[in-house]
């Protein structure tokens, strides 16, 4: 399997890996500031190669994730987008969605886009009380595209693949 067929490859971007290179620990090097390094070890990227985000993806799950990309991935790209879908990616997904909101006690729906734009949800939250579908949209929150059975599916993108 290529690595682009992986659902969570989907809208990686050079500025999630350079995010999670800091997180990691890694810093550009003051000398070459084209040059990615970690700790004392002197491993270096090359942040030319930006452009091949792949290579990263792989160098980095080999250090990482025992080889595993699709791990690394998942770090890297959560598959949520904070705040509410573009109208053209709701428009073009009419199946069910996946919100998330954080706080105190983290909820997470599977529900419909309106074509008002309101959201129709049944929400639960972990301990199980029923909370109004009004306070998803209230409070910060991500989504992403589903289907009937609560799955995360490939996020709608216009003609030349660019998520909407």
């Amino acid at each position: 399997m290529r690595i682009d067929e992986l659902d969570e490859w989907q809208g990686v971007t050079p500025q999630l890996v350079t995010d999670w290179l800091l997180s990691h620990g890694w810093s550009p090097k003051p000398t070459q500031p084209n040059w990615w390094i970690k700790g004392d070890d002197g491993f270096l990227f090359d942040a030319l190669t930006f452009d091949q985000v792949w290579f990263w993806a792989y160098a980095l799950a080999a250090i990482y994730a025992n080889g595993n990309v699709q791990a690394l991935l998942r770090e890297i790209n959560p598959r949520m987008r904070k705040g509410r879908p573009s109208e053209a990616a709701r428009a073009a997904h009419r199946g069910p969605w996946i919100g998330h909101m954080g706080g105190e006690f983290p909820l997470v729906a599977i529900g419909y886009w309106n074509d008002d734009g309101s959201f129709n949800a049944g929400l639960m939250s972990w301990n199980k009380h029923k909370v109004e579908e009004a306070a998803l949209l209230e409070h910060p929150c991500a989504f992403w595209t589903g289907d009937e059975r609560g799955n995360k599916t490939r996020w709608p993108t216009d003609a030349n693949g660019e998520m909407l």
